[in-house]
């Protein structure tokens, strides 16, 4: 199974594991006070842990699945990138399968990123126009030596709740960047074929 760019994993794990540049977000707009909220948390449970996460690697899984991963709408990621053509070829089962292997292939590429915090922050800018069912939220990744890194965040709302659907770093989406992955195994085998790799790589962590 190919490695997804860690550079780009690195600094979407990043961007929800520290603590971003305001004092309180109880005024700020649904979305974005979501997005600082998870990012105070993940920084609250990074501290606590601090001196065991480079040695623990089920504590880090645990943490990325408790705190991050409850905020992704995960079928409409999954079916966007595998595309709609074997999205819609493959039975209702293996679309099940895709799901359950994606989410733990993401969550373990995202431990393994996570070990690599080294106290960046990050600014939430408010969002433009009006609110409705999706937004985007814009921020920069601010690095301790070098530039600023545009980061944009997409989420949509979903039964009084608003979840991120995909998210991009200086124009990159993640979306596009596992289905540039995942591509060339879909064209040879299709979903199935896609599933049986990811259980296979999700095994052997």
């Amino acid at each position: 199974m190919e490695t997804i760019n860690m550079k780009l994993i690195k600094i979407l794990v990043v961007a929800f594991g520290i603590l971003f540049c305001a004092s309180s977000f109880a005024a700020d707009p649904a979305p974005l006070a979501m997005l600082k909220s998870t990012s105070s948390q993940m920084l609250h449970e990074l501290d606590r842990h601090i001196g065991n996460l480079k040695h623990n690697d089920k504590l880090v899984y645990d943490l990325v699945n408790r705190v991050l991963v409850p905020h992704f709408e995960l079928v409409s990621m999954s079916r966007a990138v595998v595309g709609r053509d074997y999205w819609q070829k493959a039975t209702s089962s293996t679309q099940e399968q895709f799901i359950k292997e994606f989410t733990s292939y993401v969550i373990r590429t995202y431990s393994s990123a996570l070990q690599s915090y080294d106290g960046e922050t990050i600014k939430f800018y408010p969002i433009r126009g009006g609110i409705s069912d999706r937004v985007q939220i814009d921020s920069d990744l601010l690095l301790k030596n070098g530039p600023p890194i545009q980061m944009q965040y997409r989420l949509i709302q979903q039964g009084g709740r608003w979840l991120i659907y995909d998210f991009s770093v200086d124009g990159v989406s993640i979306i596009k960047n596992y289905n540039s992955q995942f591509a060339g195994t879909l064209r040879q085998g299709g979903l199935e074929v896609l599933v049986q790799k990811l259980h296979a790589n999700n095994a052997r962590r």
